[in-house]
């Protein structure tokens, strides 16, 4: 076996000849860029009432298609199991376990004003990620706040934060680390299985609405939304779903989806909107949604999504009032000189917003309100649902139980088609041949799209060849080193090989975009997932794409035989996945070699602890429910080879992130 010193590869920028790292980063923004553009000028047309209600008809549907269709309707009021009282500076706090339906229970603090004589407007207030959740220090104030000015409110822990962590073990250690990375870890199983995992917080968040509005200290009809980071995410949601709401001020999330994408940061699962950059959908939209609804936007200056794109957003969705006739101030925006979070100047100002257009006291106390412990206002009696009522469900067990009761997908035509959408192939391949230093061995790029570029190094035989191997390793020509005596072997026997690089692989590795590690969660790829997501692409299908575009390029290459020359599928790792797929779609791929166990969507949905996390750049969405593995074997047919002379005896490189 080779070291990598000696081994063939790619140096920098493909040897200098073409720097290959921005090419997916500037395919997917670009995109973006295009799609949004059309939205913002759909809405530029909106200029009649008429025209605007049209306008939130429509985002209202994309809304509930992203989430994965209707959310269920006609539903009993949720009850609520008492678990005592506490009282603070003017207000009592009722701990409850409100139970949701089918058996999900959730922790909440109601607020209560004292006193309070009649019914009162009302607040849900929805926490960001904090890992105490509605005992965070911040967001039990801004309860409180609005509270002594006389207003209900309800808050409560969403998922994976306070009482309701999903993965524990028996000692109470976070085998999956609560908020963020549990987030992604659930999400990215919904997505294989055809949702988004916002579904879940939305519908959660709308049950303690209905709560909420059927209680008797509550006039339905005066209830307003508000909530901070993720929770401004969620107050978004139910903008764009929710009819029953009076006012909404999120916090911490408003910004462009254009500036946030080029800051570079990525998002939990809950935040992507599926489809929504391809259907137009930008943070104006959340806006024009409540229009003419009070509405405000409260936006920190050294927030991580940018104060600027918050500044355009309003400005923009301010027409959008004024179409609607909306009294002056309707729709408000305020700003603080501090970094990310419910910082006390927002909070006062929201408070000032809800007791003006809810019906609060028109004089309140407005200094911050005196800290509850976190076992003051705990629900549960040992501090987790997951250990009181172990068997209420979690999104893990919600969305395996609705893959399991799908109808069954489309198959390869779906697949084919998710393959398909978003892609524009050039006139020609234009590749780029050169020799390396070793006789017997080449290199080259092409285009597969017109602003793609793949790569590879090939293998020659001494003498006439009998066929083609396309090796496509987990990470590319990265781990060529290990296989190089295995090529050598295929092509003193026959063979071309070429080690094929997909898109952002090996020497096409992308630039690093954020902090984060460029595998991790948050990261690079993650980031590229997550954007390609709001398109209604995946990394996942245009690395399958770029799998086949290799097959049709050898095939069509003089050098390497011409179109009679029989062309093999060799994978390993993430390749095993794509290789699997091409040849399932492609019936002149003579046969599939897959050197290690190709991933399974359907195991991944149906297993609590999936892994590696790096597995987000295979994904697909909705493959583990339009695409079942026995349609690809029916389309395998006997083409499937589960051992082979040159590669099988290599064991899988370990190669780091």
């Amino acid at each position: 076996m080779a070291d990598a010193e000696t081994a063939p590869g790619f140096s920098a920028f493909l040897d200098g000849m073409w720097d290959p790292s921005l090419q997916v980063q500037h395919n997917v923004y670009r995109r973006t860029r295009q799609r949004l553009a059309a939205g913002r000028a759909a809405n530029d047309q909106l200029l009649t009432p008429d025209d605007v209600r049209r306008r939130q008809g429509e985002l209202r549907r994309l809304a509930l298609d992203a989430l994965g269709g209707d959310l269920p309707g006609d539903r009993r009021v949720p009850t609520a199991q008492p678990a005592g009282s506490v009282w603070g500076d003017g207000y009592r706090v009722d701990k409850l376990l409100v139970d949701v339906g089918s058996a999900v229970l959730i922790p909440a603090n109601l607020y209560l004003p004292e006193p309070l004589s009649a019914p009162a407007g009302a607040v849900l207030f929805l926490c960001g990620h904090a890992d105490t959740g509605k005992a965070a220090s911040r967001y039990q104030a801004m309860c409180a706040r609005l509270a002594r000015a006389g207003l209900v409110t309800l808050t409560f822990d969403t998922i994976g934060q306070g009482e309701r962590k999903s993965y524990l073990d028996s000692d109470g250690r976070e085998i999956i680390p609560a908020n963020v990375p549990e987030h992604s870890h659930a999400g990215v199983q919904c997505w294989w299985a055809g949702d988004s995992i916002a579904r879940y917080f939305v519908s959660d968040a709308r049950r303690m609405l209905d709560y909420l509005a059927a209680r008797p200290e509550v006039d339905p009809d005066r209830i307003g939304v508000a909530g901070n980071s993720g929770g401004g995410t969620l107050t978004t949601w139910l903008m764009l779903t929710e009819p029953r709401l009076a006012a909404a001020a999120p916090s911490c999330f408003i910004s462009s989806r254009e500036h946030y994408q080029r800051s570079g940061q990525a998002q939990d699962p809950e935040q992507i909107i599926p489809s929504g950059a391809l259907n137009g959908l930008d943070h104006e939209d959340f806006l024009i949604a409540m229009a003419p609804k009070p509405t405000l936007v409260m936006s920190a200056n050294y927030d991580f999504f940018p104060v600027e794109g918050a500044v355009r957003t309003v400005a923009r969705a301010q027409r959008i009032f004024d179409v609607l006739g909306a009294p002056p101030d309707t729709l408000q925006h305020v700003r603080g000189d501090h970094d990310h979070g419910l910082h006390p100047h927002l909070a006062t100002a929201a408070v000032r917003f809800f007791a003006r257009h809810l019906g609060g006291r028109a004089v309140f106390p407005e200094n911050e309100p005196p800290l509850l412990s976190t076992a003051d206002l705990r629900c549960t009696r040992t501090g987790q649902i997951a250990w009181d009522a172990p068997d209420s469900p979690r999104v893990f067990d919600l969305n395996r139980e609705r893959l399991a009761q799908a109808d069954p997908g489309e198959g390869l035509s779906w697949l084919r088609e998710r393959l398909k959408f978003g892609r524009e192939p050039g006139p020609e391949f234009y590749p780029r041949w050169w020799p390396y230093r070793r006789p017997g061995v080449r290199k080259a790029f092409w285009w597969p799209e017109h602003d793609i570029i793949n790569a590879a190094v090939v293998f020659d035989p001494p003498g006439p060849a009998e066929g083609i191997d396309i090796l496509v390793l987990d990470r590319g020509t990265d781990d060529l080193p290990a296989y190089q005596a295995a090529c050598e072997r295929a092509a003193a026997a026959g063979r071309h090989v070429v080690v094929l690089d997909v898109r952002a692989t090996g020497s096409l590795r992308a630039h690093q975009i954020n902090e984060f590690g460029f595998e991790a969660t948050y990261g690079t790829t993650f980031k590229l997932v997550c954007d390609l997501i709001g398109l209604g692409d995946s990394l996942g299908a245009a690395r399958v794409h770029d799998v086949l575009r290799a097959v049709e390029f050898v095939r069509s290459e003089p050098s390497l035989g011409g179109p009679g020359m029989p062309v093999r599928l060799v994978g390993t790792g993430h390749g095993a996945y794509l290789c699997q797929l091409a040849a399932a779609l492609e019936p002149r791929i003579e046969q599939l070699v897959c050197l290690t166990p190709p991933l399974d969507p359907v195991a991944v949905v149906n297993t609590r602890f999936y892994g590696p996390e790096r597995d987000h750049q295979c994904l697909i969405p909705g493959l583990a429910k339009n695409c079942p593995q026995q349609d690809l074997d029916k389309a395998l047919g006997d083409r499937r080879s589960p051992a082979d002379s040159w590669f099988s005896a290599v064991a899988p490189p370990v190669t780091q992130p």
